[in-house]
């Protein structure tokens, strides 16, 4: 799966986990994050899912977590749960096959009242629950027969509290027919719009065009697969709120699309706190999950990402490519970089005041940046990898420049990343410039991505913003591709020199340049 979204941002977010050692704990875990205490409490099964798919909007209803347990009875430390909330209501959802007798005497010896949610079958458990919320002009109809596309629009659902039914793939049942009639999903009023929006979360294969023929008002919802459905389900509800959701920092979820519980307790908790509900592989994080969680974090000061599940749920990879400190390798997959670090062999550059040297300071940074684009799936060529000319041993300064310019106009790259240092008599002068040139023929797209990069460095290495110039740089103005030149700080400085030479300064430049491509290519 590629990019999907061009508005998004590269992944740095502030990673947590919530967990417990099964998934009762976890959904434990989830109420004590949310709620200090509640009048209401959800009861749901941890071994199946049909009859809770719906329960999102109920819990908003009645600022209720969602907590699970088995069949067999009602398990402790739900129990424990219940009675550190204060909790005197109980909604169990599903019928007595589902919820039986074990748990309801449990409740009844603890004097905590409860109430039963539950029909035949899932889909009339369904409807009852749409029955108690009531109509608000709009309806959500998706699957019965899975679970992932349910959970990932429960958080839009439970906001908006609009009733959840299900459906079978080809056959719309007929309690879930009766009550999309009842709510109005087959009108139009006067002016010939629909009296109820449907929202059809789920591709044809999910739900049939043949078992939603007839519905007025509806649009769907739908990706390639699970992962994709919920970053659509994303983007559906950003466009709906718009900066209603706008703070200065992003609360998001993280669970595993590969079972329910999970994202079913998560949902009540994104509810509660105006968050997003994102899916993932236990081992990886899909490309459209990747770029949805950038466009989470693109208005935002920081996005917080919450990972429900411990490692054995999602892993320390997950963990890292949220958090930035692996780069994913679909990223730039079929993108071919030149990076051109600045000088070497008989040619120093600049030097500074403590007789450092700029052709070492821009390779370092040359192969940092380098392993990052690699890592991302980007095809590097290096203009040098050592202390060396790319012109050979007939160096001149126009064949070395020559040189450079050939390597990539030869291949031909779809990027040029030239590296260097500034110098400047005055000492006192500082900070980072990126170039463009007038003359590439790609001088535009030149300066997006040039605006990209140097908007990142600034961030990573906090020094002066000296701004994206314009300069005919011979490297930059004779190769065919979009091509920069960047001066990550002054060695004649005697402050920045330092900087320039420590390794720490020269990996965040590094990734200033990668995330600044990242943005140009747009994530």
């Amino acid at each position: 799966m590629g990019q999907a979204s061009v508005n998004a941002a590269p992944l740095t977010a502030e990673v947590t986990r919530i967990y417990g050692e099964t998934r009762i704990e976890t959904a434990i875990r989830i109420a004590q994050e949310g709620w200090s205490e509640a009048n209401t409490v959800i009861l749901a099964r941890y071994d199946d899912f049909p009859d809770s798919l719906v329960s999102v909007p109920l819990s908003k209803r009645y600022d209720a977590p969602i907590l699970l347990t088995a069949s067999k009875g009602l398990d402790e430390g739900v129990l424990a749960e219940i009675k550190r909330l204060g909790a005197r209501h109980v909604i169990l959802l599903g019928g007595t096959g589902v919820m039986g007798n074990p748990i309801t005497k449990a409740l009844e010896k603890e004097e905590l009242t409860w109430e039963r949610i539950g029909g035949a079958d899932r889909y009339e458990t369904a409807a009852l629950v749409a029955e108690r919320l009531g109509g608000n002009g709009q309806v959500i109809l998706t699957s019965g027969e899975n679970f992932p596309d349910a959970l990932a629009i429960g958080p839009y659902a439970g906001i908006t509290e609009t009733p959840l039914l299900l459906t079978k793939a080809k056959e719309l049942p007929e309690v879930t027919r009766q009550k999309l009639v009842e709510l109005g999903a087959y009108q139009l009023n006067q002016e010939s719009e629909a009296v109820t929006k449907t929202t059809v979360v789920g591709g044809e294969k999910a739900i049939s065009p043949e078992a939603v023929a007839g519905l007025t008002g509806m649009t769907r919802i739908a990706g390639d697969n699970r992962y994709e459905t919920a970053a659509k389900a994303f983007w559906f509800t950003q466009e709906e709120f718009g900066s209603d959701f706008a703070s200065e920092t992003q609360r998001t979820f993280l669970v595993t699309g590969e079972n329910f519980p999970d994202a079913l307790v998560t949902g009540a908790l994104a509810v509660k706190q105006n968050a997003y509900l994102f899916m993932a592989y236990q081992e990886d994080l899909p490309a459209v999950t990747y770029s949805a969680l950038g466009n989470a974090a693109t208005a935002q000061a920081q996005l917080l990402v919450t990972i429900i599940g411990g490692e054995t749920v999602l892993s320390e990879r997950v963990k890292g490519i949220v958090e930035g400190s692996i780069q994913p390798p679909y990223l730039l997959a079929g993108l071919t970089v030149v990076v051109d670090p600045g000088h070497g062999g008989k040619d120093p550059g600049a030097s500074g005041p403590g007789g450092s040297h700029e052709k070492n300071s821009t390779l370092s940074v040359g192969l940092y940046l380098a392993d990052l684009l690699r890592q991302a799936g980007a095809k590097v060529v290096m203009t040098r990898t050592g202390d060396t000319s790319p012109a050979g041993g007939s160096y001149t300064e126009l064949k070395d420049l020559q040189a450079r310019v050939t390597i990539a106009n030869q291949i031909p790259a779809d990027l040029y990343v030239s590296i260097h240092n500034d110098a400047f008599s005055n000492p006192e002068a500082g900070g980072v410039t990126t170039y463009v040139s007038a003359e590439n023929p790609k001088a535009e797209e030149g300066r997006k991505l040039a605006s990209a990069v140097q908007q990142e460095l600034i961030k990573q290495v906090g020094l002066q913003d000296r701004k994206v110039k314009t300069a005919n740089f011979y490297v930059i103005k004779n190769t065919t591709m979009p091509a920069i030149l960047v001066e990550l700080g002054f060695i004649s400085n005697p402050v920045e020199e330092k900087l320039i030479n420590d390794p720490e300064f020269q990996r965040k430049s590094a990734l200033g340049i990668y995330r600044g491509i990242l943005i140009h290519r747009g994530y």
